[in-house]
């Protein structure tokens, strides 16, 4: 017997960001984000600041969509600890006529009802 998928308000507001990137709709996903939002990489003992604004990620979203166009992505293991949400996250793409994926962990921070800051770690 599996636990039912957690609920609430961070929950809903990663799950319609992921539906507005599955769309490719990074105006849609602007929604989400708050307009300082901050996306960090994390890799070992290191993290790196690769957006702070939205309309920087904006522009990062729009010419990741271009770069590969059929890619779509699904959260896993979702858990919501406080105002922190974590999952695992899934894209599929298709790249040189193959089918490629990815999985990393990532913690979202919602505050006010939007997305402040994402961590990604490394892909495996």
């Amino acid at each position: 017997n599996a636990a039912p998928p957690p609920a609430g308000e961070g929950v809903e507001i990663i799950q319609g960001l992921m539906a507005a990137f599955n769309d490719h709709n990074a105006d849609r996903m602007r929604d989400y984000w708050h307009t300082d939002v901050t996306w960090i990489e994390v890799s070992g003992n290191q993290s790196s600041i690769v957006t702070t604004s939205a309309a920087q990620l904006h522009g990062e979203l729009i010419t990741y969509f271009e770069t590969f166009p059929s890619v779509s992505s699904s959260l896993e293991n979702i858990t919501v600890n406080g105002n922190y949400v974590s999952a695992v996250e899934r894209p599929v793409w298709e790249e040189g006529g193959e089918r490629k994926t990815q999985a990393s962990v990532v913690v979202y921070e919602i505050t006010d009802g939007k997305v402040k800051r994402f961590w990604y770690f490394p892909p495996q």
